[in-house]
Parts: C-alpha cells; sequence; structure tokens
C-alpha cells in the first residue's frame, strides 16, 4: 500500500506504518524495497510504503530510535476491508483521519509551515529536502525542542519553534534551513492546490444496486416500488455503462448515469439523469450545492445529494429494513458507525422517476489524476491554446460524399480487433471514412481553454467556450468540463480528462453534452495534436477517443417513439424496429476519433484545412 503525501512532496521524511516499529523514510527517487510476501516492489519517489494488511500510517520527525523520541505530524487510517492500493493525500488529511479538515485549521496550517520550512536545497522548489540533522537534533532532545503543532496563534507556533531551527542549523555542514515563512497563507498555497488535485479524478456513485431498496411512504404513488440510481449507470452484474463522474480540482462534479424504478417485471421506468451545474465538493470534501436531476424531455427526477468523503469513498451507514449485518462505515471504520454525523452520510432526498423517495448513496474513487502534475507544462499547454476540438464519426453510405474524408492510420483507427476509434464495419460495411459530427443540437466545432494560473482554484482546469464555437474568454462564456491530469516531461506532453456536462439543465449551453474525452497532447507538436494516453498510442499517433452518452440514447427513445403501435398491444418498439439507416446512424454518432489543434479553425493546424 503506497500513501503519497503532496503539497508539497517531502523527500526524507519519516512515517511508521500501523503495527509496526520500524521508521522509513520518503526519498525523492523510486527505490527498491521487500513486500510481506517476499516480492520485490518499487516504491516511487515521496511515497510511503506499508504492508496491505496496515490500518494507516504515521508521518513524524526523529529517528525514534528510543521509544516516544519523535514528533507525530499526523496519520493516514485505512479502511478495514475496502483499502485502496494507492493513496494520495495532503496535511489537510492528517489531524483527524479519513476526515479532510479545513487548509486554514491550526494544525494544518502549521504542519504545512514546519514541514516547508525544514527545507535545506532552495534548488529543488518542487520539493522540500528534509536533512538528516532534523531527525538527528530531535531524537537526541524531544523534551526540549517538542512543541505543540495545533497553536492557535501562528505568530506564536513560529516562535516555539525557533530554537529547534537553531540547533538543526547549528549542525548542518552547509546551507540552512529555509525557516517557517511569517506570511501562512504561502505554505497554504501550495497545500490548498494539491487539495484540490488529491481529490479530483474519476468517481462512481451508486444506490441500491447491491440492495434492494423499497419505497414504503403509503402516501407515495409507487409505495413499495424497487428504486434505484447509478452514475454511471450499471447492468445488474455492476458492468458500467458509460464512463464515470468526474470530480475537478476546484470541486465541480460532472456526470450521467441512470434513475430507475420498477413496480413489477413488466412495470419499469428508467431515465437519463446528470449532476447539476452547481454540484462540487468543498475543502473538507463534502458535497455542496448538490443535485441530480433528469436530463430526458419528460423527465421527472429531482435528487438532492448528501455525503462526505472519507479516503476516497461515501458510506451511507445504511442497513435495509430486516438487514442482519453491518453498516458499510461500520465494516471499515468501527469506531465511526454511531458518530457519522447525519450530513456526512451519502443520502439522495427528493423525486426519482415521479416517486418521493430517501435512498442511500455510496461513492468511490475508480481513477486518480497526478497529485503534483509539473506546473512548467500545464503553463506551455495554456500557452498553446485555446485550442478547437472536432468530433469525428464514422462515414456511412447514407451521407454526402462530398463531407468525407480518408480515416488517418486506418489499421490502428478501425482495427479489427475493436481496439480502434471506429468498428471495422458498421452492418456489414466497412468503414473507411469520417467527418465532423454534430450534437443533438447541431453543433460541431468547439473551443477549450487551460486555466495555468498557479495561484487559482481553476489552475490546471479546462474550460469550454459556447456551443457556437467561440472561445471561453470571460466567466459569462465558460463552463469547467474537465482538466490535465497527468504531465509527462520525459516526452513533454499532457494527459487530459474531459467530460462534457457542466449544466444539466441546459445541454446545449456548450456543445456535445455527454461526451467524454481521455488523450495525451503532444506539446513538441506545435499544433499539439491530441493521441489516446499510453505510451504505444501515443508514439503510434493513434488519436483520442469520444464516448457520447447522451446523443444517441435520447436519439433512439425519439426515433423509437415515433414509430407506428405495433399490431398486438402486449408488444412495444425498440431498436430493432427502426430502419437500418437509423440503426447505423445510432452506431455512428456514440463514438469516434477526436481532431484537437492549436488554433481557430481552417487555421494551418486544422486537419481539414484546404
Amino acid at each position: 500500500m503506497l500513501v503519497e503525501l503532496a503539497g508539497p512532496h517531502v523527500s526524507n521524511l519519516g512515517y511508521t506504518c500501523t503495527g509496526t516499529n520500524v521508521v522509513f523514510f520518503t526519498s525523492d527517487a523510486d527505490q527498491e524495497s521487500v513486500d510481506s510476501n517476499g516480492n520485490v516492489v518499487t516504491v516511487p519517489a515521496f511515497n510511503a510504503l506499508c504492508p496491505n494488511n496496515s490500518q494507516g500510517v504515521e508521518f513524524l520527525i526523529g529517528n525514534a530510535l528510543f521509544e516516544g523520541n519523535y514528533l507525530s505530524l499526523g496519520s493516514i487510517e485505512f479502511p478495514s476491508q475496502e483499502a485502496y492500493t494507492r493513496y494520495a493525500v495532503t496535511v489537510a488529511d492528517l489531524k483527524n483521519s479519513p476526515f479532510r479538515e479545513a487548509t486554514s485549521e491550526a494544525q494544518s496550517r502549521n504542519v504545512a509551515a514546519l514541514i516547508q520550512g525544514l527545507d535545506v536545497d532552495s534548488a529543488t522548489p518542487d520539493f522540500v529536502e528534509i536533512p538528516v540533522a532534523v531527525h538527528e537534533v530531535y531524537d537526541n532532545d524531544p523534551e526540549t525542542y517538542e512543541q505543540a503543532i495545533d497553536t492557535a496563534v501562528y505568530a506564536d507556533f513560529r516562535n516555539d519553534w525557533d530554537a529547534f531551527f537553531v540547533a538543526v542549523n547549528a549542525q548542518l555542514t552547509s546551507g540552512s534551513l529555509a525557516g517557517i515563512d511569517p506570511d501562512p497563507n504561502v505554505p497554504l498555497a501550495k497545500v490548498e492546490r494539491a487539495n484540490g488535485y488529491t481529490s479530483a479524478g474519476n468517481y462512481s456513485f451508486r444506490s441500491c444496486i447491491f440492495i434492494t431498496c423499497q419505497d414504503e411512504n403509503p402516501s407515495s404513488a409507487a409505495a413499495n416500488d424497487t428504486v434505484t440510481i447509478n452514475l454511471p449507470g450499471r447492468l445488474t452484474d455492476d458492468t458500467a455503462l458509460g464512463q464515470p463522474p468526474l470530480i475537478l480540482p476546484n470541486g465541480k462534479v460532472m456526470g450521467l448515469g441512470f434513475a430507475a424504478r420498477a413496480a413489477s417485471q413488466d412495470d419499469f421506468k428508467q431515465e437519463l439523469v446528470a449532476f447539476t451545474a452547481s454540484a462540487a465538493v468543498n475543502e473538507k470534501l463534502q458535497f455542496e450545492n448538490a443535485g441530480v436531476i433528469s436530463i430526458e424531455p419528460d423527465g421527472d427526477t429531482d435528487l438532492a445529494v448528501q455525503g462526505r468523503f472519507l479516503n476516497k469513498i461515501v458510506y451511507n451507514n445504511f442497513l435495509p429494513e430486516n438487514g442482519v449485518g453491518k453498516t458499510d462505515i461500520e465494516l471499515n471504520y468501527p469506531n465511526l458507525g454511531s458518530s457519522l454525523a447525519s450530513g456526512d452520510k451519502g443520502q439522495l432526498t427528493g423525486t426519482l422517476v415521479g416517486d418521493a423517495v430517501e435512498l442511500p448513496l455510496s461513492g468511490e474513487l475508480e481513477a486518480a489524476p497526478q497529485a503534483e502534475p509539473e506546473q512548467t507544462i500545464i503553463d506551455d499547454l495554456a500557452l498553446a491554446g485555446p485550442f478547437t476540438v472536432r468530433l469525428m464519426r464514422a462515414c456511412l453510405s447514407q451521407d454526402d460524399a462530398a463531407d468525407c474524408t480518408a480515416i488517418p492510420n486506418p489499421d490502428i483507427e478501425t482495427a479489427d480487433d475493436g481496439s480502434g476509434n471506429y468498428p471495422p464495419e458498421i452492418n456489414s460495411k466497412s468503414v473507411t471514412e469520417e467527418q465532423p459530427r454534430a450534437d443533438y443540437y447541431g453543433s460541431a466545432v468547439f473551443c477549450l481553454d487551460v486555466i495555468s494560473d498557479i495561484s487559482s482554484p481553476d489552475y490546471g482546469v479546462i474550460m469550454a467556450g459556447p456551443a457556437d464555437g467561440s472561445c471561453p474568454d470571460s466567466a459569462a462564456n465558460s463552463w469547467a468540463v474537465g482538466f490535465v491530469t497527468r504531465t509527462l516531461t520525459d516526452s513533454n506532453s499532457a494527459n487530459i480528462s474531459l467530460l462534457l456536462a457542466p449544466d444539466a439543465a441546459q445541454p446545449d449551453v456548450t456543445a456535445n453534452f455527454g461526451v467524454t474525452i481521455e488523450g495525451r497532447v503532444d506539446l513538441d507538436d506545435a499544433c499539439t495534436p491530441m493521441y489516446r494516453t499510453g505510451d504505444n498510442n501515443f508514439d503510434e499517433g493513434l488519436r483520442a477517443l469520444w464516448v457520447d452518452g447522451y446523443y444517441p440514447y435520447i436519439q433512439q427513445k425519439e426515433w423509437v417513439a415515433a414509430l407506428p403501435a405495433p399490431a398486438d398491444p402486449d408488444e412495444t418498439n425498440n431498436l430493432s424496429d427502426l430502419t437500418e439507416d437509423e440503426q447505423e446512424m445510432l452506431v455512428a454518432i456514440s463514438q469516434g476519433a477526436v481532431q484537437f489543434f492549436a488554433g481557430d479553425p481552417g487555421s494551418g493546424c486544422d486537419p481539414l484545412a484546404p
């Protein structure tokens, strides 16, 4: 199990794993270690490694050669049954694990200032390098140098630790410690930036998929109906339908899924739903102003969302009526089951497919971004923009040939194994050409820009302009739709993740509502093309893939609803009743390749420019 302390990274920081008496130290380089099974494992730079059965990790100053001779900076408590193999955390997670506290809280603020003040190498501003003398001085005389780390008045905290810094500097043979900054906002800025990235990523949310939830309200029109909601939607075997929701570093939450209600096997209703424009998580990782609403024309779902992430997971502390055993929080944090605040429990309240409900909600991390992306690459990416984006789809026999162009790299773009951006065939017809795809509302091209202001909470966030294709240049015409998830210095490239669903109530405010894109932008190319993530895909030039979770679904429902009623009243129309052209079009508008380039449409970088 790996734990990465970010905001900033720290080299030579002591740590110990729960249940052991051995102290280890983080490093600014990858290290080799041996796990509990005797296997050699690589410990990435700035990570702490603990056994998989460990219940936590504690960060510290001192060698702990003698019992008690160390200063605890805080700890992370792992869940008993649902622990991840990797965690990225900040000092805001160390005081009251598994809860994240406000960065401005005294202990978080002070620990951040203390750690950053112990830096001995100003030539490495991206990380703190703690000299060995720090641990030795504290270990040799803890009674003299131990001071509180939760002092409320920041100036008092600095004064209390002054003697320790003087003693360490006296032991150094070269250089000196940076010292605790007189302005607490300086160390806090790095923590706040890391807070955003360590809480961002792809998450899934679900209610009532492994348990049966019924609304037993006698006044409900759907009393005793079975209900469920999942983002992304899921089959009964838990297979995901579509891409998972995305939480941005600025806290914005976006995502699509399905809500369903069934009175019987023959009476089943389902609606496509999405998070509202205001949905977000705050600095304590609590949902704030969050809702889920139907995005179908005649939908009737409107739910308020509450809950709090505890080490990347939302628990609901729910046990069904007549249920046995323990709740999710009791299984993972036994001491918290009876004390979890009501507002921290995952819950959905409101109307679900026309039924008044109150349902448990759980959430979990699916994919995490890089905790400390390289600032220079984000800066370079922002300078290269704004960017034009065009979604390409497969050309069909029903399309005008003049609108179609040959698919580049057909061996990988239309690979026989289905790994490309297009199927090799649609309805037994070869796919060889592509054309720009307009979305449900007719928008075909859109503009993106990257925020590189490191002092902004939107640092690393990607903004989309309006559906008319103009670029985001003010708060009034900018919508956060993704972020830079990883920077790769060796290849001078950046991974980005986009989920074009900024406002469920206004799906036409930006282009291509419901589309997800994950790609890697090549900054060595002046036109900044975007390819699939992964070294092989990037090197081969396989363009990024887009997937649409909205347009095909809505279009299919409209076309099916427009069909004449079946002659047999016991039958209903479905996809197979549509025309061949309609079925082929639904496949074509579901996914394809992304054209992503710097500059305006028609400029020298535009692949479709004459």
